[in-house]
C-alpha cells in the first residue's frame, strides 16, 4: 500500500537517529552521543490482517491482506481458505528496547526530527481494519526526553478501499 509521507523532514531539522542493537548504542556512546534508552512496547492499535489460501490439488499457498481479494476468487477456484482473517502486530524488533542517540550539543526546547520512532503512533489507517505505524515525527527536547509532536490530524492518513 502506498502512503503519503506527511512526516518528512520538511523543515530541515536536526535528525535524531535511533539505535536498535547494543553494539550501535555503545558505538554511539563512545562517539559522544547519549543513548536515551526506551522500552519497545507494541501498541494494540497497530495491526495488519491476513488470510491464507491453499490450493486443494497442489498444496500451494497464497496469503491475502485485502478482503476484496477473497470475494474476487472464482467459485470454481482450486484454492480454499485454510486460515481465516487474523489480525497481528506486523513488526518485530531485535531487542525489547531501543535508544534515541542524543547529540552532546542539543539544546533544551530544540525541535528535531526523529527518523525512526521507538514509540508506536498510528501513521495511517485503512477502513478494512489495518492500522500502520508512524515511522518518523518531529519532537522537542525538554532536557530529559523528547516530546513527540504527534498530531492525528496532521500526522496520519486514513484510506478507504
Amino acid at each position: 500500500m502506498f502512503f503519503l509521507n506527511r512526516n518528512e523532514n520538511a523543515s530541515n531539522l536536526r535528525v535524531i537517529k535511533t539505535a536498535r542493537d547494543k553494539e550501535s548504542m555503545n558505538n554511539a556512546a563512545n562517539n559522544g552521543f547519549w543513548p536515551l534508552i526506551k522500552k519497545v512496547e507494541p501498541s494494540e492499535h497497530i495491526r495488519s490482517k491476513y488470510a491464507v489460501l491453499q490450493n486443494k490439488r497442489t498444496g500451494e499457498i497464497k496469503t491475502i491482506g485485502d478482503y476484496r481479494m477473497e470475494y474476487r476468487m472464482d467459485p470454481e477456484s482450486e484454492f480454499e481458505k485454510v486460515i481465516d482473517w487474523t489480525y497481528y502486530y506486523p513488526h518485530s524488533f531485535k531487542l525489547p528496547f531501543a535508544a534515541y542517540l542524543i547529540p552532546n550539543d542539543i539544546k533544551k526546547a530544540e525541535r528535531v526530527f526523529i527518523e525512526d520512532l521507538i514509540e508506536d503512533y498510528i501513521g495511517a489507517s485503512w477502513n478494512q481494519g489495518d492500522t500502520y505505524r508512524l515511522e518518523s515525527c518531529e519532537a522537542i527536547w525538554n532536557g530529559k526526553d523528547f516530546e513527540i509532536q504527534y498530531d492525528p490530524d496532521r500526522s496520519r492518513d486514513d484510506f478507504v478501499g
